[in-house]
């Protein structure tokens, strides 16, 4: 049977079957597919739910089947595992809509500019990637014995490295480290193509005009030093002026995940959901996964929006922008952050959000925050109230020293 890109009706038919424990062959003769089709639809579209990896991320799925039996075998997800609730390994699950975004994801890598179809791809990343990065053979080697699957040429395979159809980088080839890597096509690629599909500036001056109730954040990071590791992750909330600070050990998109998923776990999914609702944030890296920030991974539901701005438009996340300048009056340019401690970022939060504001006819970003959603600030144990006489403003010995 020729195989056909399954549809969203279809995923979901798929998700109702797994959840009621139903074998490939029933799965497939319901929607009309061959029972491999499913096989490969769960396997390339299923997700890890984990605090460690993202939610595609190829060696986490890996890592999770081998570490668990029940995973190589049918269904190959734990949607329905009797221990799920239990078990402290890695678990993947199957979500129509999850699989359905990431579906349309790859098909957008797969027809910008590649002669190549999601299938191939799956199939190098399952057979090919893994002699790559984990038993280090060469580019040569793989040609010479797996010629039947990599049927174009080596630099295309290298152009595919550098777009990032596959789950490789140069660091994963020795040889290639010496030639001058091709950094921006990625980004610019990744960025054009799939994370601003829906996420423009312009979707999400639209999507406010059509929410007007709805709760805005804008987001960014901010770095000391230039060769600092850590850095601050700012939340600026509109309405109420309020800025959430949290010290990433790395401007990653590991480390705010990491975060996100606090947020989720304090506040709880009705509350995230209302207060983070809409966001808009740069095009930093740090920000490149707005599934772990939109949706719900326990329902698979998507609870909120983050747009990204404009390519050198830090104008259009002006409140943000003018918010960090607090942290420049404790903190100046040309500060490290390296030895900043958790109880540093606290104290730089709570006198920020208790300096009052013109624009906000006197008032702090605390106290109208406390009375506009006093069940966030409650959830929010370590928020307090600082006198304003007792606001110290005074710059910061350097962290690094």
């Amino acid at each position: 049977m020729t195989y056909k890109q399954l549809n969203k009706d279809q995923r979901e038919v798929i998700q109702i079957l797994i959840n009621k424990k139903e074998n490939f062959t029933t799965i497939g003769n319901s929607i009309k597919v061959d029972r491999t089709t499913i096989s490969k639809e769960i396997k390339r579209n299923r997700y890890i739910k984990s605090n460690y990896y993202d939610t595609f991320d190829f060696k986490g799925i890996s890592k999770a089947v081998n570490d668990c039996k029940i995973l190589q075998h049918p269904p190959y997800v734990c949607n329905t595992c009797p221990l799920k609730n239990t078990c402290c390994k890695h678990k993947l699950f199957y979500d129509a809509s999850i699989a359905h975004e990431h579906y349309e994801q790859l098909k957008t890598y797969s027809r910008s500019g590649i002669d190549i179809t999601p299938e191939v791809i799956e199939e190098i990343e399952n057979s090919i990637v893994p002699l790559i990065k984990d038993k280090h053979q060469s580019i040569n080697q793989i040609y010479a014995n797996h010629d039947d699957l990599i049927y174009f040429s080596k630099p295309t395979f290298y152009k595919y490295i550098d777009m990032g159809v596959f789950s490789l980088s140069n660091l994963d080839l020795p040889k290639k480290v010496k030639y001058k890597k091709r950094k921006r096509k990625y980004n610019k690629e990744r960025r054009e193509l799939s994370l601003l599909k829906g996420r423009s500036y312009d979707d999400f001056c639209l999507f406010t005009i059509n929410h007007p109730k709805m709760h805005i954040y804008e987001m960014d990071t901010v770095i000391g030093k230039r060769d600092d590791q850590k850095a601050l992750l700012t939340i600026y909330f509109k309405d109420t002026h309020f800025m959430l600070i949290r010290l990433l050990d790395k401007k990653t998109v590991a480390c705010v995940n990491e975060e996100f998923k606090n947020f989720k776990k304090i506040l709880g999914i009705k509350l995230y959901a209302k207060i983070f609702r809409i966001g808009l944030t740069d095009n930093g890296s740090e920000f490149f996964d707005p599934y772990q920030i939109e949706k719900d991974y326990d329902t698979g539901k998507k609870i909120a929006n983050l747009f990204y701005c404009n390519p050198n438009r830090p104008d259009q996340k002006g409140g943000i922008e003018k918010n960090h300048e607090y942290i420049r009056l404790l903190y100046p340019k040309g500060t490290s952050f390296n030895n900043l401690t958790q109880e540093d970022v606290i104290s730089l939060e709570n006198i920020i959000n208790n300096i009052p504001r013109d624009s906000l006819n006197g008032l702090s970003p605390y106290l109208l925050t406390k009375d506009k959603y006093p069940l966030f600030i409650n959830k929010l144990s370590y928020i307090s109230y600082i006198q304003p006489d007792d606001i110290d403003l005074s710059p910061r010995k350097d962290a690094s020293k």
